[in-house]
């Protein structure tokens, strides 16, 4: 399995702060024609097997000219490195399962949560990190047709991770704990 970045090039190469990656969660959907995972975004895009995923701005794809991008999200209007301070681009994993279930996901169907392993440059948020690079580290498969359950589990072991199957009410959006996480979230801002 090829988990490693791409070597960096030129004079100024930077040392990494830490060597191990960050562990996170994430939702995908699951394809059952190709039998990947597939994110979750606009663009939904595939998660090869054995194959480090690497963030990329969706604005490089986008017309860099037209200003309606940089109104409506943010996007940063020149190339960058993803992710960037700049912009909201990057590959999005939460601090925890609980900080996942926390997130009100409207109409994303996921059918697969999981750890992720996170690496390169990171940048921290609320409530998780963006990340250049990622690869699953561990797969549980949501889905109640037992045979499509099957079918996920058997295809997803291509990635070499371990893949199990869990009930959604145990990984879906949870009000309980986006509700207390939100009470402890504005204690804390009156608090300091």
């Amino acid at each position: 399995m090829s988990l490693s970045s791409p070597a960096p090039e030129g004079p100024e190469v930077a040392v990494p702060d830490g060597v191990e990656p960050i562990i996170a969660w994430r939702y995908w959907r699951f394809d059952p024609k190709t039998g990947h995972l597939k994110s979750l975004a606009r663009d939904r895009t595939e998660w090869q097997p054995n194959v480090a995923f690497s963030a990329r701005c969706r604005y490089e794809r986008l017309d860099h000219t037209d200003a309606r991008w940089r109104l409506v999200d943010g996007s940063l209007w020149k190339p960058h490195t993803s992710p960037s301070e700049d912009c909201r681009c990057g590959i999005y994993g939460a601090r925890n399962l609980r900080s996942l279930r926390s997130q009100f996901l409207f109409g994303l169907n996921f059918n697969v949560v999981g750890e992720v392993s996170l690496w390169g440059k990171l940048i921290r948020g609320v409530k998780g990190y963006r990340a250049q690079f990622a690869y699953p580290r561990s797969l549980f498969v949501v889905h109640r047709i037992e045979s499509r359950r099957r079918r996920a589990i058997e295809a997803l072991a291509d990635y070499g991770v371990p893949v199990e199957s869990l009930r959604y009410d145990q990984v879906g959006f949870s009000p309980s704990i986006a509700l207390v996480d939100a009470l402890k979230r504005a204690a804390t801002k009156v608090a300091g």
